[in-house]
């Protein structure tokens, strides 16, 4: 016996293809080519070329802005090309996939821009988009093949949520959903332009009080549809509070990109902040609670979010952000943002009504 014994060999881990991560890559494209053309008005007319911008002069004014959000902008671009070209390229050669493929998508969103009346083209935008890239490209390249390879992303998504994918799309568009102004911090589902509705109140309010319930409810509601997608075996509160940490940081880092840096935090009134905490309080003492009652919870606290953001009074705070908001720098990627607050709740929804279902993989 001791003869035939052989010392078990060590596993490399398999250099596997990544498909979620390829899909990702067509959907940031997509969504660069979206928030570089809209409102798609092209006028071919112009009498420039669609090359003209590569030997123009480098423009007079270069503000910080315009290049941060062009760093911005490309830099998940080239961090999500190496996971799609993995194992077929790695190491330098992925980062240089990654620099040429950002070059080609940014030069040709640059020529599209000539015959665009609201855009301007420019050298240095493209420079700075290559930029992005190529820090993205590089933060990727030294981790390990096991996420890489999307083994470790998978393990975690069939541990945490199961099958489901609606618990992962509601947590990764919930920090994005809130970069749009909303009535009270966290809150979402602005349906009153859409069924004009009027508010049920019209003495004054004390607004102060309005934002703390309505901020509550929203994340305590908004967690829960969460945690209610996750296996019951997921580390919900560490997941739901880095979720809220991230969501924090993208709204400070885009009001700031907005408005000022001095004003990055100027949504965060002492109204919304004690709503927040309050919120995460009770949130902590629910997640001990069966299933039941936590549908239960979520349906009510949902319900109820809606309510308080379409037919009470709104804040001038709010109604000066969302003017301010539409004509900032950002505009055409506010409109797109301003869809995904709107539909984050029915997303919620469908995903407490899929799971009631007995068939449920939760």
């Amino acid at each position: 016996m001791s003869h035939n014994f052989q010392r078990p060999q060590r596993l490399n881990w398999p250099d596997l293809p990544m498909p979620t991560a390829r899909v990702a890559c067509l959907g940031y494209i997509l969504l660069i080519a979206y928030a570089s053309t809209f409102p798609f008005n092209f006028n071919i007319g112009v009498g420039a070329d669609a090359l003209d911008w590569i030997f123009a002069p480098i423009p007079r004014y270069i503000t910080s802005f315009d290049v941060f959000t062009n760093i911005l902008g490309y830099l998940p671009f080239g961090f999500l090309v190496v996971f799609a070209v993995y194992p077929k390229l790695k190491s330098y050669r992925a980062v240089l996939f990654a620099v040429l493929l950002g070059g080609l998508l940014s030069g040709l969103m640059e020529s599209l821009q000539t015959w665009l009346n609201t855009r301007v083209p420019s050298n240095v935008d493209w420079w700075t988009n290559i930029g992005g890239t190529t820090l993205g490209a590089l933060l990727a390249v030294p981790m390990d093949p096991k996420w890489l390879s999307g083994s470790a992303f998978h393990h975690r998504r069939i541990q945490w949520f199961g099958a489901r994918s609606s618990g992962i799309l509601l947590a990764l568009s919930f920090p994005l959903a809130q970069i749009y102004p909303q009535p009270a911090w966290l809150a979402m589902g602005d349906w009153a332009d859409v069924w004009q509705t009027v508010t049920l109140w019209k003495e004054t309010f004390n607004f102060a009080t309005i934002e703390i319930a309505t901020t509550t409810v929203a994340w305590f509601a908004s967690a829960i549809c969460i945690a209610l997608a996750m296996r019951d075996r997921a580390p919900k509160t560490i997941i739901l509070f880095t979720i809220l940490l991230v969501t924090v940081f993208l709204k400070a880092l885009f009001t700031g990109m907005q408005f000022g840096i001095d004003k990055s935090f100027i949504w965060l009134t002492p109204s919304a902040f004690w709503g927040m905490v309050s919120s995460s309080i009770l949130l902590v003492g629910a997640l001990k609670l069966s299933r039941r009652w936590l549908y239960l919870l979520a349906l009510l606290s949902l319900a109820t979010m809606i309510f308080l953001v379409n037919f009470l009074p709104q804040s001038p705070y709010y109604t000066v952000s969302i003017q301010e908001w539409r004509h900032g720098r950002l505009i055409h990627f506010n409109h797109l943002i301003s869809w995904l607050a709107w539909l984050w709740p029915v997303g919620a929804g469908l995903s407490l009504l899929k799971g009631l279902k007995p068939s449920s993989s939760i």
